[in-house]
């Protein structure tokens, strides 16, 4: 059976409309595909007596039949989000829907991001008569809408299909807002009437095992008093399970916003949309062949006992090169904590360990892989290297820690990875969907076929023809992209061919899957062009006892071993780029290089900088700051004399201060002052006794005890201070005295000593 659209399990939620149908029996496990009305009023013209008599089911009828009927026009935008937690990693869905409604004509446009894919929906219909479902790929099926109600009622607007309002369903109702034009009315729906319209679409479309069960609907519609729609909003939490993944809870918000009520709304792209609505209408068979052999494809996996333990042998084969294929060994074991399933978490329940061992032939792989992909695989890169054997084991509990066997120190390896982290930088680089979603979800085709003995049987599943373009036009985009020029010379690609699987199923359960992935080689003139299998691989499934326990213990103490070091890593690391100058930051840096003078060569290495040396250095930086800050505080700087100058400047320019470090600890004012300490020097006692500095018998020049002492701190100030040296011997030219600073400080001294 061809499938009518791509939507993911949890995505099923969106839906341009919002409310469903009544039947004769909505009280049945059945799912009710009849086409009954909702319960609605015709006649309301306004909230205001229904308001008085808190009658809001009503209201909430009434609103129904405007969507349906009382609104000839209009359009909404829905947005919203759909949480939840799928194996290991958290996925999360955003979407939007454009609707329009014109007369008896009605077009939605659905649109969803999330980590695997990218989804697309486009309806359109007239008249309820015959719906146009397109996938966003140019491929458009017509159905009639009674045909349609097979599989699906969210899309039905003219009736308004979703979740039921229903006397019966509607459990609760609470006015939120009464103002003005604007009413605003939150329902509380029961969990198994109000939606048993919307679990046929999510089994359906979602491909779920059973329908979903719900915990919560709450549903706000805003409306004007005449039940004009403003918006409307949807809070509701469910479980949805589907086969292997087990069950997971769903939480789904969305708002849809309504606006041009009654005004002309232009449906777009409507000639085309109407040319291809003329297409004879197709059948929906919920019962084919196809979907048969899905189901005992799945029954065969279940039939294996997972609460024991289940096993898995297998090779992997790559064939790049001629003649040389490399091979990956493949052994796990996996078993389910059935005493845990009450959490309903299938990511808690599962214990896990697998051996992954390669040929020598895989290093040069690596090597390509790294050097093509290193950028995204960024610190899980290191992985690569020496890579000869690999251990996975998971904890049951969220962790998932990978242990290269032909490694021992653990700071060559990343030690452990969160698994969500892991999957999480595969679905960010890698749209795992996009293929699934543009080959409208008709990916594979199943065929049965008689295996050895009676009763076993093979499933072949390749690829349809939809899925093959799609696939083939992906891979020769990619492999024509110049970063991948490298390997389409390895492989020698031409063309893609196929993919391939077989399972064999015997005694009713799995017992080995065979897979390849095939492409067209380039031939030469000598030899004709040929398929190849880039990849072989090869899975036997049995039941086995086993335990990882010793694997888990040992991961976990080269995980600790590993953490302890990059812990020192990251704190050296700290103290080497964020330097501050208090005692306690020396201490730190001592301590934290005392501690890595005791590690081993291969783990200093693992810091990448020479530690001990930069830690000597920055603790004199530290120390020369320290000094001249005990200096700093001995001044105001504020109220500079010459005295103070010729302190701070020897401090200053003497110690070779790390100037960052300095304007770290003090002001931005304070450093602008200390920069330029000249511009507060004061030469008056010098200007003035120029005029005595007469002959060379320093003796008779009649300098005060006050002057001389002046005098001799400027020049022990220019010492310091080149440019106050300059200005001396500038001011002694310009009063017509021919001495150096040099000649004029022994003349200084001699007075100097002699008032001692």
């Amino acid at each position: 059976m061809k499938k009518l659209f791509s939507r993911t399990l949890l995505l099923l939620t969106l839906s341009v409309s919002l409310f469903g149908c009544s039947n004769n029996n909505p009280e049945t496990d059945e799912i009710i595909t009849n086409n009954e009305e909702s319960t609605i009023i015709k006649d309301a013209k306004s909230t205001d007596g229904y308001l008085e008599k808190k009658d809001y089911k009503s209201i909430a009828y009434a609103y129904i039949y405007k969507i349906k009927k009382g609104a000839k026009t209009y359009k909404s935008h829905t947005t919203g989000s759909v949480k939840a937690k799928v194996l290991f990693f958290d996925y999360d869905i955003s979407f939007n829907s454009l609707t329009y409604k014109s007369g008896s004509t009605f077009y939605s446009k659905d649109h969803s991001v999330s980590s695997l894919m990218t989804v697309e929906g486009e309806y359109y219909m007239v008249d309820r008569e015959k719906l146009l479902v397109g996938s966003g790929s140019d491929k458009y099926d017509v159905y009639t809408t009674e045909e349609y109600h097979k599989i699906s009622y969210t899309v039905d607007q003219y009736m308004v299909m979703g979740y039921v309002f229903t006397d019966k369903s509607i459990t609760n109702s609470e006015l939120l807002e009464d103002k003005g034009e604007v009413v605003k009315i939150k329902y509380t729906l029961d969990n198994e009437l109000g939606t048993h319209l919307v679990k046929k679409d999510f089994k359906n479309s979602g491909g779920l095992s059973e329908y979903p069960t719900f915990k919560k609907v709450n549903i706000t519609l805003a409306m004007k008093r005449d039940f004009t729609p403003i918006s409307y909003s949807i809070d509701s939490v469910y479980t949805a399970s589907k086969a292997f993944l087990g069950s997971t809870e769903a939480t789904q918000t969305s708002e849809c916003l309504f606006s041009e009520v009654g005004s002309e709304v232009v449906i777009p792209n409507e000639s085309f949309l109407s040319e291809k609505l003329g297409a004879e209408p197709s059948k929906i068979d919920t019962n084919d062949e196809e979907k048969s052999i899905k189901t005992e494809l799945i029954e065969a996996f279940e039939k294996l006992d997972y609460q024991k333990g289940a096993q898995v042998n297998g090779t992997l084969s790559l064939n790049i090169m001629d003649g040389l294929p490399i091979e990956l060994a493949i052994q796990a074991n996996a078993f389910f904590d059935l005493s845990k399933i009450g959490e309903e978490n299938i990511y808690n329940i599962i214990g896990l360990h697998a051996m992954l061992e390669a040929d020598d032939n895989f290093g040069s792989l690596l090597s390509i892989v790294k050097m093509i992909a290193a950028d995204k695989l960024g610190e899980y890169a290191s992985l690569l290297d020496g890579f000869k054997k690999l251990e996975v084991v998971y904890d049951g509990d969220g962790e998932l820690y990978l242990i290269p066997t032909n490694v021992e120190d653990a700071t060559t390896i990343v030690g452990k990875i969160k698994l969500t982290d892991i999957i999480n930088l595969v679905l960010k680089n890698v749209n795992l969907g996009s293929i699934v979603n543009e080959a409208q979800n008709d990916t594979f085709v199943y065929e049965k076929k008689s295996g050895e003995k009676e009763g076993d049987y093979v499933i072949e599943i390749n690829l349809s023809e939809d899925a093959f373009n799609t696939v083939s036009e992906k891979v020769g985009s990619l492999l024509d992209n110049p970063d991948y020029s490298l390997i389409k010379t390895l492989l020698g690609y031409k063309a893609f061919d196929s993919i391939k699987i077989n399972v064999s199923v015997v005694n009713g359960a799995v017992s080995s899957v065979d897979a390849s992935l095939n492409y067209l080689k380039e031939g030469s003139s000598e030899e004709p062009d040929k398929v190849v299998s880039l990849i072989t691989l090869h899975l036997d499934f049995s039941n086995v006892a086993y335990s990882f326990g010793d694997r888990l213990e040992y991961a976990g103490g080269l995980y600790e071993s590993y953490t302890e070091i990059l812990d020192l890593k990251n704190r050296i690391n700290s103290l080497l780029d964020h330097v501050y100058v208090s005692n306690g930051y020396i201490a730190d840096l001592e301590a934290a290089v005392a501690e890595y003078s005791g590690l081993t060569d291969t783990q200093k290495a693992f810091f990448g900088r020479e530690v001990e040396t930069e830690a000597e250095r920055i603790k004199n930086d530290v120390q020369n700051v320290l000094s001249f800050l005990s200096v700093l505080r001995k001044y105001d700087l504020s109220r500079l004399d010459n005295e103070a100058i010729l302190g701070l400047a020897t401090a200053y320019y003497g110690a070779s201060l790390n100037s960052s470090l300095l304007r770290a600890e003090i002001s931005a004012e304070d450093y602008a002052v200390l920069s330029d300490l000249e511009s507060h020097v004061d030469y008056s006692t010098f200007d003035s006794a120029l005029s005595k500095m007469v002959g060379d018998d320093e003796t008779a020049w009649g300098l005060t005890a006050a002057e001389i002492t002046d005098i001799k701190l400027l020049i022990d100030i220019s010492k310091v201070i080149s440019s106050v040296n300059t200005n001396l011997l500038l001011k002694m030219m310009m009063a017509g005295i021919a001495m150096t600073v040099d000649q004029l400080e022994t003349k200084i001294n001699n007075l100097y000593a002699n008032l001692e």
